[in-house]
């Protein structure tokens, strides 16, 4: 069974429903919202590994619906629209969406594209709806923003679920200060080099314990933050 969590966001009910039946249907997890400010909603609560995003939306099109999306979490993004004319199908490709499906489609030729889409994103490496087990010491379950320290849950803030995710998602390496700022703290606004050095002392209160000695987030000064297990 797929452990993918998708968001479908499209004002048409009727096609909302169905795509979600489907997807239920084939293993997926799914989360909905029927406009952009919904969608942004959800995302406070849980991420999606993937988006459907219908182009012309009630409040904002698909097109700054990708953006806000992209602002908060890097995942691959299905654009469904009725608009065939090809620049618009350029603007959306070079821009915004990582595949573009004409409505009206076939769900089996949806599936296809989703299913790619998510294999070359992420080509076996993390994904934002899974829970990761780092070592016998911790587990991380991005999409509920918990994690399991010695056995023992610890909530996550939705920043301090951004910013772990960030540095578990290229761990190893260094990710710079700039990155975290834009990232973490959402869409619609943007961290101050002191608020990220209060969420990572955070951060490491949480995750790493005193008595193991255990250090998971590694600071490189002028630079950024790195992960290591």
């Amino acid at each position: 069974m797929a452990t993918w969590t998708i968001l479908i966001v499209d004002d048409d009910a009727l096609l909302r429903r169905s795509l979600e039946v489907n997807l239920l249907t084939d293993g997926y997890a799914v989360m909905t919202a029927p406009d952009g400010e919904t969608a942004l909603e959800r995302l406070e609560r849980r991420y999606p590994d993937a988006a459907i995003l219908d182009l012309m939306l009630p409040d904002m099109t698909g097109f700054d619906l990708a953006l806000r999306l992209r602002r908060t979490i890097e995942i691959p993004i299905l654009m469904l629209t009725s608009v065939s004319d090809e620049a618009t199908t350029i603007e959306g490709l070079q821009h915004y969406a990582d595949d573009y499906v004409t409505k009206p489609f076939s769900y089996g030729v949806l599936k296809a594209r989703l299913e790619r889409l998510l294999a070359r994103f992420y080509e076996g490496g993390l994904h934002p709806g899974e829970r990761a087990v780092v070592d016998e010491h911790l587990t991380v379950d991005f999409g509920q923003r918990i994690a399991w320290v010695e056995g023992q849950p610890v909530s996550l803030t939705p920043i301090e679920t951004r910013i772990l995710f960030l540095l578990m998602q290229r761990r190893g390496q260094v990710v710079p200060t700039a990155t975290l700022l834009r990232k973490a703290w959402g869409w619609d606004q943007e961290g101050d080099p002191e608020s990220l050095w209060v969420r990572i002392r955070q951060l490491r209160k949480k995750l790493e314990l005193p008595s193991a000695a255990r250090r998971y987030i590694h600071t490189v000064r002028g630079v950024g933050y790195r992960f290591e297990a």
